[in-house]
């Protein structure tokens, strides 16, 4: 099945109301560390993501997830379809080209360094 796609404004547009979601960025922990969406929690791609990784992320809000794959997104896209089959109804993947184009927006990145 596909998974329904929510732009950087849509997502922005949320933050800014105060819209409860959750933002997993699935790249690698050393280039989330680099700078990630603002909130945005760590859950890198790997092929069965188990529920001890998922413990934390509320259910009944959206997930937004995304990485930096370019116009397929495939990790994010798969990340999504797993949190599907693990009951999460509310997740979108972030569109291409995601988190490049977030921060050539100028919208709020963290760093961890």
């Amino acid at each position: 099945a596909d998974v329904p796609r929510i732009s950087i404004q849509e997502l922005k547009k949320m933050m800014d109301n105060g819209t409860a979601v959750t933002i997993i960025d699935v790249q690698p922990k050393e280039i989330y560390d680099e700078g990630h969406i603002k909130g945005a929690i760590s859950l890198p791609w790997k092929s069965q993501i188990a529920l001890e990784d998922v413990w934390s992320i509320p259910e009944g809000q959206p997930i937004v997830t995304y990485c930096d794959c370019g116009p397929g997104e495939a990790d994010s896209s798969n990340v999504a379809s797993q949190l599907f089959q693990l009951g999460y109804e509310k997740v979108k993947v972030l569109k291409d080209p995601s988190i490049k184009e977030w921060k050539k927006a100028g919208y709020p990145i963290e760093k961890n360094k």
